[in-house]
């Protein structure tokens, strides 16, 4: 037979042996040709890749023969013969209706078309099916020399991805410096290899691809974040963030660079949660206790990082002592009038980043880096998340008297508040799922009221730390340090 093509059997095993790449157009059309006269069979029952040559079968008694099932060891479903670029759409739409369900965030599909991008321009026309552990292999050394930035270079416009890798590796894409062009990071590699990952995953539940293909190409995790591990900040860095003259003095000329990071350490909250606070997002409930709404709809411009997102945070009591009502109900009068909601420390969203952007920046760039000189990477504005779960989870265990070990086995109500106050499926060690600890979890957290939930979160504490209460900037007085 042609191009390596064998027929076994009655004609209901087809295995095709030399099919090269250039041939995958015309599969299709091979089939149709080798199977002219010969009963059809779906592409069930087509081998992608070489098999060991099986042994001849002892004559079966006389019955019908069946075509293998499509999971069967070797073999693949008709998706295989659909090409990547069509399944990449069939994944899109997928992450789509995911992001619509709430299970991911609204910033995820924009996110994995990007990361898919370079993917679609190397493997667009293939056929699925005909993927190799050989092809991923060159996809992950060629992706190494991406180009950095590649929207804002306008000599890599309309050149498809391995004329750019090519023009990168002899150092002819400039930039618009007139330099050679910089490659991605290794991070950056990492998040375009994993989303690679996942869109093969989506193609191997449709038995679309060989259940090995991914072997190797993962990206291990470890591996992904090395260099950028978070972790908390310690008792030495609290001490300088809150205790440095720049809030003893009240030099700061923005409530946002006050009240953020305040915030942060008390609530666990993310930047953008909280950087996007109105001043109709502080309420009190029927027995007079504050609380933040963290909540966003389709119209607000508000976003949560998923479901779990949503919820309800006491006020600390630290946080009153500090001035935060106060605050609060003076942004409330200066809208009094107009019968509206602002937002709580006059910030604006970014087309990008939304509402934390200037916070963020700001903390980790001027405050935390020029300012204190604290040069650990490990550290950033998310650093407060970590350590107010920490903290609170300790002085949880405190309290109850248990030891960590046995926590872990018994069901503390106050841990399950930890998770809802943190907003994640996984707050913190103590409160992971070990036996019957998280069986109840969603039904119990949605019952808290916010006196129990403040009784849990007064709980936390930062001995040794100073905290010095919220001046109110005067333009003019003011020594200025940042934005």
């Amino acid at each position: 037979m042609p191009f390596g093509v064998k027929i076994k059997g009655q004609g209901f095993d087809i295995e095709l042996t030399d099919l090269g790449p250039e041939d995958v157009g015309n599969m299709d059309d091979l089939i149709e040709g080798v199977m002219n006269g010969v009963a059809r069979t779906s592409l069930s029952t087509v081998a992608l890749w070489d098999r060991p040559a099986e042994p001849a079968p002892a004559p079966p008694p006389v019955q019908e023969v069946h075509a293998p099932a499509i999971n069967e060891p070797g073999r693949l479903s008709p998706a295989a013969s659909k090409t990547v670029g069509r399944l990449v759409k069939e994944y899109l739409k997928y992450e789509e209706e995911r992001a619509t369900e709430k299970e991911i965030g609204v910033k995820k599909v924009p996110q994995v078309r990007t990361r898919l991008k370079p993917f679609i321009d190397r493997f667009s026309a293939r056929h699925v099916g005909t993927l190799t552990p050989l092809d991923l292999e060159q996809y992950r050394k060629d992706l190494a020399y991406y180009p950095k930035n590649i929207d804002k270079l306008p000599a890599a416009a309309g050149h498809p991805f391995d004329t750019l890798i090519k023009r990168v590796r002899a150092k002819t894409l400039l930039g618009r410096d007139g330099q050679p062009a910089q490659t991605i990071t290794q991070n950056t590699l990492d998040g375009y290899l994993t989303v690679a990952a996942n869109f093969l995953e989506f193609c191997k539940r449709q038995y679309a691809v060989n259940p090995s293909l991914l072997d190797g190409f993962k990206v291990k995790t470890t591996q992904a974040r090395k260099g950028v591990t978070r972790r908390a900040f310690n008792q030495k860095e609290l001490q300088q963030i809150f205790g440095s003259d720049y809030y003893r003095d009240g030099l700061y000329n923005r409530s946002y660079q006050y009240w953020i990071i305040h915030l942060a350490a008390f609530t666990g909250a993310r930047v953008n949660e909280l950087s996007q606070l109105t001043t109709s997002d502080v309420k009190q409930d029927d027995e007079g206790l504050w609380y933040f709404n963290i909540t966003a709809t389709e119209d607000d411009g508000k976003t949560v990082k998923n479901e779990e997102s949503r919820r309800i945070i006491p006020v600390h009591q630290k946080l009153i002592e500090l001035g935060f009502i106060e605050y609060v109900e003076a942004k409330r009068a200066e809208v009094e009038e107009a019968g509206m909601s602002i937002n709580l420390f006059d910030l604006n969203k970014a087309k990008a980043d939304g509402y934390g952007k200037a916070a963020s920046q700001w903390f980790n760039t001027k405050y935390l880096r020029d300012y204190l000189k604290v040069d650990d990477k490990n550290v950033v504005f998310h650093s407060f998340r970590h350590r107010f779960i920490s903290s609170l989870a300790q002085a949880i265990l405190d309290a109850s008297g248990l030891s960590e070990e046995t926590a872990n086995k018994e069901r503390i109500p106050e841990a399950l508040i930890l998770r809802r106050l943190a907003g994640h499926s996984v707050a913190h060690s103590m409160t992971a799922g070990r036996g019957q600890f998280d069986v109840h979890t969603d039904t119990y957290t949605g019952a808290f009221s916010i006196k129990s939930m403040k009784r849990v979160i007064d709980r936390l504490d930062y001995p040794g730390v100073e905290f010095f209460k919220y001046q109110v900037p005067a333009d003019g007085v003011k020594k200025r340090m940042c934005i």
